[in-house]
């Protein structure tokens, strides 16, 4: 079983972040949490108000495989400012862990130097750092993933799902999802 966090704050972009959580889970061997960046009820980009059962600062790098970040302007504005999450990122940075992000937060990783001479993608005009921009739905380069926008949601989370568990994880989640 992989586990993971989506770390929340307050402007998060909703399908980024739910429709990310609902489809690892449907995969069935990928554990994700919804983490609150400072507080146990954060409220979307469109008011839908997400509560949560921890905070950051109870989360432990050494018992996730991955951390995701979703977008919405204000919600990326919020985690950019958090030393507590860059601190986090770094930590699963330096052990290799998968990091995701998508829409705006991928200007996160940007300004961490973290795409650095990599492939991503992110929503245009968030391109931060020395990476090579890809105007695409989704990218994965080693062990980072990037989604381009809210509409590439279900392929974002599909990626992760492939990077853990490749084309078993994949089946597993289409009959749900696509209806085959």
């Amino acid at each position: 079983m992989y586990k993971g966090i989506i770390v929340l704050a307050d402007g998060f972009e909703t399908v980024e972040a739910l429709a990310t959580h609902d489809i690892l889970l449907r995969s069935k061997k990928i554990e994700s949490e919804l983490v609150g960046l400072n507080k146990l009820e954060i409220v979307s980009s469109n008011n839908t108000i997400v509560k949560v059962k921890k905070t950051l600062n109870q989360i432990n790098e050494e018992d996730y495989d991955f951390i995701c970040l979703p977008g919405g302007k204000i919600g990326v504005d919020n985690l950019s400012k958090s030393e507590e999450l860059k601190d986090l990122l770094f930590k699963f940075y330096k052990h290799d862990k998968l990091i995701s992000a998508i829409c705006a937060a991928p200007s996160i990783l940007g300004n961490y130097g973290f795409l650095d001479n990599k492939h991503y993608t992110c929503f245009p005009g968030f391109q931060k750092g020395k990476g090579i921009y890809e105007n695409v739905g989704s990218v994965v380069d080693n062990k980072i993933i990037t989604g381009h926008s809210m509409y590439y949601s279900i392929e974002f989370a599909e990626r992760i799902v492939y990077f853990f568990l490749k084309e078993e994880g994949i089946k597993t989640i289409y009959p749900g999802t696509r209806g085959i």
